[in-house]
């Protein structure tokens, strides 16, 4: 966290108290101090963090360091007298929280197809990668069903492979209340592991056979919000942030959209063009965007208390 004067708080400080809605509360103080205290380990392909002692470790600290400081929503500075930054949610405000957290975590995705673009070699081809991914996946699946005592290694395995499924049975989930950090760390893993997998899945195919994979059946942008749309995980969305404002809502729901399917965050703008077409074509429902049916499930995480 950068130096700040006195004056910088001062002036800071009395325009966080103007903020009346949380969710600019939180992209303030986000912005000022950044929202996650801790360095989490980057993308590991290789999922280290699971298999080897000293990485596990790794998590291990970041768990204790966040259950042994409750005070890790605010920020105090004092002068001649006290200025706190505070973001600790109501249970209103608790999912909103949760959300944003996870939503920070996910936009670190890797960009797959240029990562595997750098590290694809002759003796490690496309292939190679895709092996190791399934294996690792498979151990973990091994471990979560034979594991006799459930301790802080299974108990991280579980949100992460839980991130993983819903992410690949397009079913993502919204946390329904505050989480710590570490379970929206290893669920938020688990969708960008899902992701990567995927990649290694195309650029396979493309090496394999490219003017197939032209005429291959995968979904574009309109056909991913479509089956999201089916699926309920839009309409979710819609009920989770309907108290913002109507722009911060619709930037706020592309932006989860934009995580989710992969796309830059620069194509909010043509996720809003698609999502408005999709309303004309289902009219009814919400009064912000309108949309057809909602399955709405919340995500249960495992990580200790």
């Amino acid at each position: 966290m950068p130096f700040y004067s006195e004056i910088q708080i001062r002036t800071c400080h009395a325009e966080f108290k103007r903020l009346k809605k949380y969710t600019d509360k939180l992209i303030f103080f986000d912005r000022l101090f950044g929202i996650i205290p801790f360095s989490f380990p980057d993308f590991d392909p290789q999922l280290r963090y699971f298999f080897q002692k000293e990485k596990m470790t790794e998590l291990s600290d970041i768990f204790r360091k966040e259950r042994n400081n409750p005070g890790l929503n605010e920020k105090k500075f004092s002068f001649a007298e006290d200025f706190v930054f505070n973001i600790r949610p109501a249970n209103s405000n608790s999912a909103t929280y949760s959300n944003y957290i996870l939503s920070s975590f996910l936009s670190r995705t890797p960009v797959f197809k240029e990562w595997i673009r750098q590290r694809k070699t002759a003796d490690k081809p496309v292939e190679f990668f895709l092996d190791e991914a399934n294996g690792l996946i498979n151990r973990i699946e091994n471990a979560l069903q034979n594991e006799q005592e459930k301790g802080f290694n299974f108990q991280c395995m579980a949100v992460f492979y839980k991130g993983f499924y819903d992410a690949f049975s397009n079913q993502v989930n919204l946390p329904g209340k505050k989480r710590k950090f570490i379970e929206l760390y290893l669920y938020a893993q688990g969708i960008i592991y899902a992701n990567y997998i995927n990649s290694l899945k195309t650029a396979l195919q493309q090496s394999r056979n490219p003017v197939e994979l032209q005429r291959s059946s995968c979904l574009d942008l309109p056909g991913k919000l479509g089956l999201m749309q089916e699926l309920g995980i839009i309409e979710f969305l819609k009920s989770r942030y309907t108290g913002l404002d109507v722009i911060s809502f619709e930037n706020k729901v592309a932006e989860i959209l934009c995580l989710i399917t992969g796309e830059y965050t620069d194509q909010k703008e043509t996720v809003l063009k698609i999502l408005s077409a999709m309303n004309r074509q289902n009219p009814g429902g919400s009064s912000k965007m309108n949309s057809s049916g909602m399955h709405q499930k919340i995500i249960k995480m495992t990580t200790g208390k």
